[in-house]
This record gives structure tokens, C-alpha cells and sequence, in this order.
């Protein structure tokens, strides 16, 4: 249950994005919030690797997943890939399956993820079992396994059904759980970490629609990367709240986030020798209606974004800086059937950013004004029984006469 840039080639045009759909389930993602997410030594150690432009948060936004959110128990594939600059390709990509047996007492658990948060990309392959343990109550072990012994997180997990229609779900998680005992560098943790993962829903486990909380919390540890000359303590929460119901002729959507990120890092390489603070408040908002009882299927939302970050951004970036960002969006779009199973959906999105940021070695990059950008969503059902839909995605920039990304997205319950 539990739940992932690699450099984009703008210029290739769809073929990369397609050979990437293809191996989607060779390498996995999925990035919700509603997915767990532990402690990872990377994000600690290493950080992102880019010091975002001021359209990375209006790319990802006009890349997110066209088809309703499954429930996060849901068997199926979902990834979506776009191109945020003539680098890098923002990309989202969940595979799912649960194999169950002996009349769904039992299970195999299958869970591949790869996506990005505001620490880098990432990626999981989670495996594992569930076991009934009473007629409402199921308990799972699952593992994020590695050849590296010392790098495999252990999940362990209960969920309880409270109605037909509602469940808890709560998880253990120690990451890099042998470490200190597997490892062959000369790193080590002084004060492991522990992350804790605790989820409710509620609404028909066949539908999009219903109500999901989650939380992960992980407590300050303590970890010591020599080969990067620093030690860090770190702790974070994150939360997630989603809604999505059906209100007379209109489809309600609500999604709501947030991040509280403290880390303190000492620095002894050579000539450094000094302390320093990292602290993120993150919060993004996105509220949507629907008008279903018209043929075109008219929408129209709010998004918004609001960044602060200061502090030391880890090896990756090895400087010292400030992020301050702030972000609404209002966005309209309609669907125009084509043909038997192909139509447009058509979207504009329009903005403001406000963006202060400042690094020590790096020239400042503020922005006060207006972004927007024109996406031109194809979608094509390649499944009806299925459900499965292709989406072939161009946008373009309304603040700039330039060619916004192309996304692709594929969306395939099993």
C-alpha cells in the first residue's frame, strides 16, 4: 500500500517520452502523498541537484495525472513523464499488483514507485505478503530490497476495515534497517532513523471517489557520512488530504499537502569546519469542479503553491541559500470528442509567481509576475473493459512564445 529526473531531450519529441512509457514497469514510481515516505540518505546527504526555474511548479502541474486518483490499494499502472526543461523530465510512475490467494486471505505484494519530492527523484521496489489475521484486520511485511544489504527498508504494517467502506492503515518503517551492520563504507548512523506511516479512508474501494488523510512522520536521527565529510540530523512530517465526490451534476476534487523539514548538518571537510541549519515549509492546495451533465464535461480549479526554504541545500548544490516562493493558478478546461475512443481536452492555466532566490555563489533569480501556459491533452482509450487511457500531452508557454513540454501519460487499472 505503501506509497517513486532523469535528463530530458525536449528536442526528441515524443519518441523518448514513449521508450520511457514502455519501460515504465522495469523501474517503477508512484508520488503521492498518500504514499509512504521515509527517510532516504540521499535526500539528507545529497539533496536535489537543480535550483528550480520559475516554471518547474507550472510544468508539473500541467503534467499531473488526467484520470482520477485510484485509491491507493488499487492494482493497475499510472505514470505520467513530461519534459520541465531542456534537461530534466519530471516523471511519476506507480506499478501496483496485489496476487491474492486462499480465497484473499493472502497476497503477494508487488509495489514499484519512481518519482521526485523536493529532495530529488527516487525510487522503491517494494515486495512483501499480507495475512488475514481476523475477518476486518490483515497484517503485511513488505521490503524495499537491494543487493546492497545495508541500503533494503522494512515495512511493517496492520490495516483494519471500520466499515464496508473505510479502513485504517498504519505502518513501521526502518530504513536502511542493517546499515551499520552491512555496510562496506565508512559511513554510519549514530541514531537510526524510524518512519511511521498512518492513513484513512474512506469510500467505495471500486471508485475515485471518497475522502483519504495520511501521514508520515519520521523522528530526528542522526546519520554520518564520512564520504561526503559532513553529519546530519534530520526529522520531518508530511500530510496529505484528498476529497473527490459527486454532487448532483458536478464532480468535486480537493487535494491538499504539506511538508515540515528540520535538518542541522555539520560540515568537516577541508577548509569547512562550520554548522548549518535547513528548514522547509511547503504547502499546495488544488480545488476543482467538474460539470458532468454537459457533453463537453467543462472544469475549472485553483492551484496553489507556497515555498520557504533556507539553509544549507546538501552536497548536491553544496551552497547556502534562501527559497522563497509563492504560486496561485486558476484553470479552465473542456473535453472535445474527436472520434470513437479519441479526444482533446484542451486547458489554460494562468498564474503568478512570486520568487525570491538567493544562493552564496549564484547571481540571484527573483520573478514577480504572470506564467501560463496551454496544454493540448490528447486521450485515447485503449481499453474500454479496462478502463485504460494513452495521453499524449503538448503545452505551450502564454508568458513566452515558446513550446511549453511534451508530457505523456498512461493510465491502466488491472
Amino acid at each position: 500500500m505503501e506509497a517513486s529526473a532523469i535528463p530530458a531531450l525536449k528536442s526528441t519529441g515524443w519518441t523518448a517520452l514513449l521508450v520511457i512509457l514502455v519501460v515504465l514497469p522495469d523501474f517503477g514510481r508512484a508520488d503521492t502523498a498518500h504514499l509512504a515516505q521515509p527517510w532516504r540518505a540521499e535526500a539528507v546527504v545529497e539533496g536535489r541537484d537543480e535550483a528550480y526555474d520559475k516554471e518547474r511548479f507550472l510544468n508539473e502541474l500541467t503534467f499531473r495525472h488526467s484520470q482520477p486518483n485510484p485509491i491507493t490499494v488499487s492494482n493497475g499502472i499510472r505514470g505520467t513523464g513530461g519534459s520541465v526543461s531542456s534537461r530534466r523530465l519530471y516523471y511519476d510512475f506507480r506499478f501496483r499488483q496485489d496476487f491474492e490467494f486462499r480465497n484473499d486471505r493472502n497476497g503477494f505484494l508487488l509495489d514499484i514507485q519512481r518519482s521526485e519530492d523536493l529532495d530529488g527523484t527516487y525510487q522503491r521496489q517494494l515486495m512483501g505478503f499480507r495475512q488475514a489475521i481476523a475477518d476486518n484486520t490483515e497484517v503485511w511485511l513488505q521490503g524495499d530490497v537491494y543487493s546492497d544489504k545495508s541500503v533494503s527498508d522494512i515495512y511493517f504494517s496492520a490495516r483494519h476495515r471500520l466499515t464496508d467502506d473505510s479502513w485504517l492503515h498504519a505502518s513501521w518503517i526502518l530504513p536502511d534497517a542493517y546499515f551499520n551492520s552491512k555496510t562496506d563504507s565508512p559511513d554510519e548512523f549514530e541514531t537510526f532513523p524510524h518512519s511511521y506511516f498512518l492513513q484513512w479512508h474512506r469510500g467505495a474501494l471500486d471508485s475515485a471517489l471518497g475522502t483519504t488523510v495520511s501521514m508520515t512522520l519520521t523522528p530526528e536521527s542522526s546519520f554520518i557520512s564520512r564520504q561526503e565529510s559532513l553529519q546530519v540530523d534530520s526529522e520531518s512530517v508530511r500530510a496529505a488530504l484528498s476529497h473527490r465526490q459527486q454532487a448532483a451534476d458536478w464532480q468535486i476534487e480537493l487535494e491538499l499537502d504539506g511538508e515540515r523539514t528540520r535538518r542541522h548538518y555539520r560540515l568537516f571537510a577541508d577548509g569547512e569546519g562550520r554548522t548549518s541549519g535547513f528548514d522547509r515549509d511547503h504547502i499546495q492546495l488544488l480545488a476543482g469542479a467538474t460539470w458532468t451533465a454537459h457533453r463537453l464535461t467543462p472544469g475549472f480549479g485553483i492551484a496553489y503553491r507556497d515555498l520557504d526554504e533556507q539553509g544549507f541545500f546538501g552536497r548536491a548544490l553544496n551552497e547556502e541559500g534562501r527559497i522563497h516562493r509563492r504560486e496561485p493558478t486558476v484553470f479552465g478546461e473542456l473535453s472535445l470528442p474527436l472520434s470513437s475512443g479519441v479526444s482533446l481536452r484542451p486547458a489554460v492555466y494562468l498564474g503568478h509567481a512570486h520568487i525570491r532566490q538567493t544562493f552564496e555563489d549564484k547571481a540571484d533569480k527573483d520573478f514577480d509576475g504572470f506564467i501560463g501556459k496551454l496544454a493540448l491533452p490528447f486521450e485515447m482509450v485503449l481499453s474500454r473493459q479496462d478502463g485504460a487511457v494513452l495521453t499524449l500531452n503538448p503545452t505551450f508557454y502564454l508568458h513566452e512564445s515558446e513550446f511549453g513540454g511534451g508530457n505523456l501519460q498512461l493510465h491502466w487499472p488491472l
